[in-house]
């Protein structure tokens, strides 16, 4: 009889997959205090989507001795390239949103972020210093984490509010609070990551124009709420895999009726619209929750 004990990843060592995700960062001094934040608390990988300005020597100055760290950064133009193999996405802002993800504190995020992370990566997203996230990466999160400021003077700065989280998180795996449910998840059908998610939302919603589902106008708030109604479910891979042969057969019985002519008559108009849409403008002060 095999009598093999499997260990599991300790709390600490999972801490150094739980990705940091800086979008749109304004000043390298902010972003030189998050790696400081990161390494007091023992979280290892950030990655950083277009920032406006990095400067070694700045950074150095913020986190002393931050050189190994700062080569295992990774950068993205994309948001989507940055997470397409993330297995849990949540959103760090405090503002409410009326159709918004389910939103929690970061100690009860914790035990569902370790959960993720020993089967993959989860990712936690912090906006640009001036208005943090826009309300469209938040609807598309599996969670909101909400730091409980006081309502009178909310507003974090950046590498403050990091530093909580991550505070937060190492309070939580050294000293795990036994009140709250255990999260488990199966091995043998992980969570989907955001590629295979996406692909199969993308092939799905794509079937639904094409059989004419989506009426002009109501569209984009319709894609929305498909994306958010699935996201809600937390697909595992294998479910993921199913949405998308779902769309793959719909688009193959629908592909020759007059509505799937329309929606790629549509779907026209609006990559050429794209393609000669003004690039949007890039703001400036300190201010993150």
């Amino acid at each position: 009889m095999n009598t093999t004990l499997i260990m599991r990843p300790s709390r600490e060592a999972l801490l150094k997959k739980i990705i940091i995700v800086l979008v749109e960062p304004q000043h390298a001094l902010n972003i030189g205090m998050v790696i400081r934040a990161m390494m007091n608390m023992g979280l290892e990988q950030l990655r950083v989507v277009r920032p406006r300005e990095w400067d070694p020597f700045i950074i150095s100055a913020a986190a002393h001795r931050s050189e190994a760290f700062q080569e295992r950064v990774t950068f993205f133009q994309d948001l989507g390239e940055a997470l397409k193999d993330v297995n849990l996405v949540v959103a760090a802002s405090n503002r409410r949103r009326r159709l918004g993800p389910e939103i929690l504190p970061p100690d009860e995020l914790a035990p569902i972020l370790f959960a993720h992370a020993e089967l993959g990566s989860p990712a936690i997203l912090f906006g640009r210093e001036d208005w943090g996230l826009p309300n469209e990466v938040v609807q598309r999160s599996h969670y909101q984490l909400y730091i409980p400021t006081d309502p009178n003077y909310a507003s974090l700065n950046l590498a403050q509010a990091v530093l909580l989280v991550a505070y937060e998180l190492r309070r939580a795996a050294v000293a795990p609070r036994a009140d709250l449910p255990v999260v488990t998840l199966d091995p043998k059908d992980p969570p989907a990551t955001e590629e295979e998610f996406n692909a199969g939302l993308s092939i799905f919603l794509e079937a639904l124009g094409r059989a004419g589902f989506f009426k002009p106008g109501q569209e984009p708030a319709k894609r929305l709420k498909i994306d958010r109604l699935l996201r809600r479910t937390r697909p595992t891979a294998s479910e993921a895999a199913l949405i998308r042969a779902m769309g793959h057969v719909l688009s193959r019985e629908v592909s020759c009726s007059k509505f799937a002519k329309r929606w790629e008559e549509r779907q026209r108009g609006r990559a050429e619209a794209n393609k000669n849409a003004p690039a949007e403008d890039d703001g400036g002060a300190e201010t993150q929750f």
